[in-house]
């Protein structure tokens, strides 16, 4: 078995990015995020520390394409905020399982009602 043009289990010697290709495309969701962090690393003069420095951004770009962690947090975020909303009385508009329960959700573009 080969991955990366490694045999798997052998040790791996320092961090590589898969070959590029996705699994339904021909090239992968993050690779095109990965090569531009990739150049600027490149393009970059100095010292490690400082290469990393100017090419933060689109490392935090490439993890959360790779992870999704921002988008949880954000999901995460969105709830607290209706949960407050509803602790302080104020208005919130009702979501898709409270619709579909109530009777009043409706499927888009057709006659069809729940």
């Amino acid at each position: 078995f080969f991955f990366s043009g490694r045999r798997l289990g052998a040790s791996l010697q320092g961090p590589r990015m898969a070959s590029g290709f996705g699994t339904r495309a021909p090239v992968g969701r993050c690779f095109p995020v990965y090569r531009e962090f990739a150049e600027c690393i490149s393009e970059k003069s100095g010292s490690p520390s400082e290469k990393a420095a100017a090419c933060a951004e689109l490392r935090e770009d490439y993890v959360e394409c790779l992870h999704h962690k921002k988008e949880i947090t954000r999901l995460n975020a969105l709830s607290d905020e209706r949960a407050r909303k509803i602790k302080a009385g104020e208005p919130v508009p009702s979501t898709l399982t409270e619709d579909a329960k109530s009777g009043t959700f409706r499927l888009p573009f057709t006659n069809v009602k729940s």
